[in-house]
């Protein structure tokens, strides 16, 4: 018997494209805050730097890497996986091209507060809908299947992926702080059980 709570696919979807687009954005408001960005995007600006090429598609590759790490934890990625490294590499660079430097200290520190709230929603929507996470987030939840505390693993991903964007370069900063000691709790607070997500 079909569940009534259970939202249809199509706007799930939707929604989880969405997300990953906030997601893209976020982490875009942070690059232009010039305050440091999420581990990831230390490795990834970083990466592009070492690479010559620009952000979005650093995040490409790296979602790629992150995705066949997840499958190997047995957290295989779903096509909306997929999808979603191509829609935030896209993301991060439209928002980069329409949201400009800035140089006050107040200018930097709302685009770095909204990039860090952004950023935490669409994680937590993305997980909420149900329809496939995002690459990093895989791998957190199967380390969770393996008894791992959401806070525990969480900071744990952060920490590998900080430590190899410091060796190639990538922008670290008091962002990059925040979000590793913020994510971790936010995201136990805020992670919808399995039987509360729109897919349930």
């Amino acid at each position: 018997m079909s569940n009534p709570r259970t939202v249809p696919v199509a706007p799930r979807v939707a929604l989880f494209l969405g997300c990953i687009g906030l997601i893209g954005c976020g982490v875009a408001l942070m690059i232009r805050a010039d305050w440091g960005v999420p581990p990831n995007d230390v490795m990834n600006t970083g990466l592009a730097d070492r690479l010559g090429i620009g952000v979005g598609l650093a995040s490409w590759l790296t979602a790629l890497v992150a995705m066949v790490l997840a499958a190997s934890l047995g957290r295989r990625p779903r096509v909306t996986t997929f999808v979603g490294g191509a829609v935030i590499g896209v993301a991060i660079t439209l928002a980069l091209a329409l949201v400009p430097d800035v140089e006050s200290s107040v200018a930097k520190t709302v685009l770095l507060v909204l990039g860090l709230g952004i950023i935490w929603v669409g994680v937590t929507g993305v997980v909420a809908t149900d329809v496939g996470a995002g690459a990093l987030e895989l791998i957190m939840l199967a380390l969770a299947d393996r008894g791992v505390g959401i806070r525990v693993a969480r900071w744990g991903i952060e920490g590998v992926l900080l430590a190899i964007g410091v060796l190639l370069g990538g922008e670290v900063g008091v962002g990059t702080v925040l979000f590793v000691v913020g994510t971790g709790p936010v995201l136990a607070l805020t992670l919808p059980r399995p039987d509360a997500r729109l897919g349930a």
